[in-house]
């Protein structure tokens, strides 16, 4: 009974889902959102490389993650969580939870990088166990939670320039960044541009990392 409920849940979800497409109530994400994302820097990385082109092949997909930083970029959005009918046919209920934002009247879905009119959102997968916040009640939620909110809407493209308090975290994460843009010309091309407005160098910032190190262990020496 179970199999055959869920192929019949999925076949209707198929149908809508084209549906969807079809009467434009599903979308999607433009180059508008895409342009808003980038003004966001999380772990070094605009929102927008983030969701465009750092998206799990496999599941889990990251969702509340994804969900996180998107939210963080768009100031009227609103968190949400929830279980979801698609995930708990395919995974189980145990793996049923994803995250998505709302906003305007419309859901965002960062894992299908699709917007869907809400209610043919909730028509589709009909969530269940749904916890939303807005802004302000993320920053109410927990000392945690509120630096972590401060700080990245401190980080700016100047965090990362020369002589700005993050640049050295670059050294991580741009040369990995490079070596998955290599299979992807647009990835390629997006992550060029944003390179350039942080001036970024990698020779020189490994030149800094290293003077860096050396003054580090100086310093221990003479406090020894």
């Amino acid at each position: 009974m179970n199999n055959i409920k869920k192929k019949i849940y999925f076949l209707k979800l198929d149908k809508e889902l084209y549906k969807g497409f079809k009467n434009g109530k599903i979308q999607e994400f433009d180059d508008e959102l895409y342009s808003e994302l980038n003004k966001t820097i999380v772990s070094t990385i605009p929102v927008d490389i983030h969701i465009k082109y750092l998206k799990p092949t496999l599941p889990p997909g990251k969702c509340y993650e994804r969900s996180l930083y998107m939210f963080f970029a768009l100031d009227n959005s609103i968190l949400v969580r929830g279980d979801l009918k698609d995930l708990e046919y395919e995974y189980g209920k145990e793996n049923a939870g994803h995250g998505w934002i709302e906003m305007n009247g419309y859901v965002y879905d960062p894992t299908s990088r699709l917007r869907f009119e809400k209610d043919v959102y909730y028509k589709l997968f009909q969530p269940t166990n749904v916890e939303k916040c807005n802004h302000e009640e993320y920053i109410n939620s927990s000392a945690e939670n509120r630096n972590y909110y401060e700080r990245i809407k401190s980080t700016t493209r100047d965090t990362f320039r020369e002589k700005g308090p993050e640049r050295m975290s670059l050294a991580t994460t741009i040369p990995l960044l490079i070596g998955i843009a290599e299979h992807s010309e647009e990835f390629s091309e997006a992550l060029k541009v944003y390179l350039k407005e942080i001036n970024y160098d990698e020779k020189k910032i490994f030149k800094e990392l290293d003077d860096e190190f050396d003054k580090l262990l100086h310093e221990k020496r003479l406090i020894k």
